[in-house]
């Protein structure tokens, strides 16, 4: 309960910073522009995911619009939440289950602007269940009575290994899911300390270099086609004071998502320059899918998914709840 605990913690913390009002900001109450360039926080956890935006900085999609990134960096997305609600960051980086699960908790989140996408291609997506090339293991449903390694508990990839299991006619909770950092999860499957890996992107790479073979992929028994799997948000409260602001923010994410789909050398070319990547490792891990669409489909299913996994108690957050309409309302 180690994530639920940390999430409750800066839900508390969020709400207490919410009642006291919000603190200073680079970028409240500025319009932006070429003119007035207003400076914004941004909170990013180093994944492949944002690749995208450092890329759209680099082709001033940002510059173009009035507005600098200062780009603060956090290991997991629970400590991003306060420092957005107290208008500290003016936005940040999570994926949609840890924001839905903020928000069940009562805190003032919407998402501005989508983050990256599964690819929909069985064998080849962001995230899969590993086990050894020569485990007796040939399916998800094997894994009942089984020790799989997720990098954090209940969130996002425990909750798509159940599902990986269940939609595979097995059992999720006969599972024995255990926490442990990717590049631990990898060289404990090799020694045969675990039985299977929930694995996300470099280290899907790096585990299939390893030698295992790929099990599942359980986005894709979510749904037939790519999901919307993270996101950038803010708070209610910023957005009702700045919508100018947060058009512009949303404007150049969109374009920068535009283009890094468009070019995924230049997408790969970043990933160096914010998280410690093997260069032979960056050119062939499997790149989301960018898009700035996000389409309700999307939430409903982990809105559906989460739900039904204990992860949410609020399974009636509709898309209008959690996406922002682009409007100060």
């Amino acid at each position: 309960m180690r994530r639920r605990t940390a999430l409750a913690a800066a839900a508390g913390l969020a709400l207490s910073l919410t009642a006291c009002g919000s603190g200073d900001s680079s970028g409240g109450g500025q319009v932006p522009s070429s003119k007035t360039p207003v400076t914004v926080q941004a909170g990013f956890i180093p994944v492949i995911d944002v690749a995208a935006l450092y890329l759209g900085e680099k082709q001033g999609f940002f510059s173009s619009r009035g507005i600098k990134l200062d780009i603060k960096t956090a290991q997991g997305g629970a400590a991003l939440v306060p420092p957005v609600v107290s208008g500290q960051y003016q936005f940040a980086f999570s994926n949609v289950v840890s924001v839905l699960s903020a928000r069940g908790q009562g805190l003032p989140l919407k998402v501005i602007a989508s983050g990256s996408n599964s690819t929909g291609t069985e064998g080849k997506d962001v995230t899969m269940i590993r086990v050894p090339k020569d485990s007796p293991i040939k399916s998800a449903a094997d894994l009942a009575g089984k020790k799989v390694s997720v990098n954090t508990l209940n969130n996002l990839l425990q909750m798509l290994g159940q599902a990986g299991v269940d939609a595979d006619r097995g059992d999720s909770e006969k599972v024995e899911f255990v926490e442990m950092p990717f590049p631990d999860a990898v060289t404990a499957l090799g020694k045969g300390d675990i039985d299977a890996m929930v694995t996300a992107e470099p280290f899907d790479t790096i585990a299939a270099d390893a030698g295992t073979r790929v099990i599942s992929s359980p986005y894709l028994d979510l749904a037939e086609t790519s999901l919307t799997t993270s996101v950038y948000f803010t708070s209610e409260e910023q957005l009702k004071k700045n919508p100018e602001l947060f058009t512009a923010v949303k404007a150049a994410i969109d374009e920068s998502l535009t283009y890094a789909q468009a070019h995924p050398r230049e997408t790969r070319a970043q990933l160096s320059s914010f998280m410690k990547i093997d260069p032979a490792v960056a050119q062939k891990v499997t790149l989301p899918t960018f898009a700035p669409e996000i389409k309700p489909a999307s939430v409903e299913t982990f809105v559906k998914t989460a739900s039904a996994y204990g992860l949410i108690d609020d399974d009636n957050i509709s898309y209008d709840d959690l996406v922002w309409s682009g409007t100060a309302d």
